[in-house]
């Protein structure tokens, strides 16, 4: 695929502003195969494993009669909204219901006993680089790829250079988490907690305090709605669910 005609009719799309859910355009570089209906287009990417659509589109219906064109195999993409009444596709079937919670004032926390209790900056280190396969198979252990855009490990390491994660370790990895730390966005990426629960608090802790220290005040994350305990623990931290949601779906679903 000629990667300067996709990144064109991109820019042409935008300034139309199509529905679309391109947020970063480092997957042309992944592009694989390009459907077209109309001035709406869709193509595909590889993302280990997970065949990906990314589309620009008029409407929904359009979507749809574009989506119609797509062979057999199975796809998935993601539709952020605010409105689960939306007429999406039809001939998409749910697989995940994303919502973001998420805290205006992350700092509140540090006046919350509750949580305090479990505060220990001595716990939580920045992994080695040769860390990150063992990390890497937690996350693949833990998460579904179809959901949670899972990395390689070569992509791991690139992360764990950022400086985005934290683990704690006993014998082996028992606890990971994965934050993306802007000025004035506190990201939740992964939480994984292998061992008593206090852990994962401390290491959470450690890193949200960091972050206020620096004039940080907005935190959220990505969570799956019919995932009880991960909603109760951002609960714990503030977060609530702010309306937007990221819908997964899938194309060719059996």
């Amino acid at each position: 695929m000629d990667k300067q005609v996709l990144l064109d009719k991109i820019k042409t799309a935008r300034k139309l502003r199509f529905l679309s859910n391109c947020y970063s355009l480092d997957v042309i570089n992944k592009a694989e195969r390009l459907w077209e209906k109309e001035d709406s287009f869709a193509f595909s990417y590889n993302d280990n494993g997970i065949n990906r659509l990314i589309y620009f589109a008029n409407n929904y219906k359009i979507l749809e009669c574009l989506l119609n064109e797509i062979e057999k195999d199975r796809y998935y993409l993601e539709i952020m909204t605010k409105d689960l009444k939306e007429g999406f596709p039809v001939n998409l079937k749910i697989v995940a219901k994303m919502m973001r919670m998420s805290t205006s004032d992350c700092s509140s926390i540090f006046n919350n006993s509750s949580v305090l209790q479990y505060r220990d900056d001595s716990i939580g280190t920045e992994p080695d680089i040769n860390d990150a396969r063992e990390i890497n198979e937690i996350l693949w252990n833990t998460f579904h790829t179809e959901i949670s855009h899972l990395l390689t490990d070569d992509e791991i390491v690139e992360k764990i250079k950022r400086g985005q994660f934290l683990i704690h370790r006993s014998r082996q990895i028992d606890a990971v988490l994965q934050t993306d730390v802007m000025p004035k966005k506190f990201y939740i990426n992964q939480i994984v907690n292998l061992t008593d629960k206090k852990i994962i608090h401390a290491i959470l802790l450690k890193r949200l305090w960091n972050y206020v220290q620096n004039g940080g005040n907005y935190a959220y994350a990505w969570v799956e709605d019919k995932n009880i305990a991960s909603v109760k623990f951002h609960e714990k931290y503030g977060f609530k669910h702010d309306g937007m949601w990221n819908l997964v779906f899938g194309l060719n679903q059996s």
